[in-house]
């Protein structure tokens, strides 16, 4: 299988994660992206099929794409904490797969969420530079907005990437002696992203104190730790359904069907 790098550049295929060490005291990856490594997916045996669950209804003049709320392991979640099928995706905001995932499941995935069959967590993975302010701002104003926001991001992804193009030498040389922070709010910044919430209903210095607070990176930090140590994680976007990975599966059309075997 072949190997895909995109730093600060555009890239093909599916998107890889850097070898990454979580002590992250130096928060590497904000600077050149270095070897991406692609690993292999779980190959457990399929769980047998299940009959789909009946509808379970949302609390009284609420909706289940409307109930959201982070994780324990800093995770986004959408829809009934309860429901029989959980589903997990690791995503980055600069993966142009999972922004064609977003695109596409953006109908029927909401659809099973409102049924409350279906639970939907996304944990924003790093894989390039970029993930990092586009990260700490989705999640700036909480779990409510953040799936919005995602959302538009995923959709004019490359608009802001392409703004990487600004980011120059001189730039890369000065984030060696900055914090992780400073080096979010400098890159978000060069990247327009501040403005980009700005319109989105977060005030601009609301996003530069979430640029600003080592606790936001400490939970991208815990997430990405969580991906590689507990399901050996390299590559986005990658499902998981009920504690078990989906192998080999990138796309709406084949997780679908995968969702509604185990129950939805």
């Amino acid at each position: 299988m072949g190997r895909s790098r995109r730093g600060f550049e555009g890239g093909a295929g599916r998107e890889v994660s850097v070898k990454m060490e979580f002590a992250m005291k130096t928060m590497m990856i904000l600077a050149v992206v270095s070897t991406l490594a692609l690993a292999g997916c779980d190959k457990a045996a399929d769980a047998p099929a299940n009959q789909s669950a009946p509808t379970v209804a949302a609390p009284a003049g609420s909706s289940w794409t409307e109930t959201t709320s982070v994780t324990a392991d800093g995770g986004m979640l959408m829809g009934n904490p309860a429901a029989p099928v959980k589903l997990l995706e690791y995503g980055a905001l600069s993966c142009p797969h999972c922004a064609k995932f977003s695109l596409d499941s953006a109908e029927g995935l909401k659809a099973l969420i409102a049924k409350g069959t279906v639970s939907y967590e996304l944990r924003t993975f790093l894989i390039h530079p970029q993930d990092v302010p586009a990260s700490l701002l989705a999640r700036c104003n909480g779990a409510g907005p953040f799936f919005a926001i995602a959302e538009q991001m995923y959709a004019t992804q490359n608009d802001w990437l392409s703004k990487s193009s600004t980011i120059t030498a001189a730039d890369q040389q000065a984030w060696a002696t900055m914090t992780p922070n400073q080096v979010a709010a400098s890159m978000a910044d060069k990247l327009g992203l501040v403005e980009f919430v700005q319109q989105r209903g977060i005030p601009a210095e609301k996003a530069k104190a979430c640029l600003a607070d080592a606790e936001g990176i400490k939970t991208l930090e815990k997430i990405a730790k969580v991906a590689t140590d507990d399901y050996k994680i390299s590559g986005t976007p990658t499902f998981i359904i009920n504690g078990r990975i989906v192998p080999n599966v990138t796309t709406w059309a084949d997780l679908s069907p995968e969702l509604v075997k185990a129950g939805a």
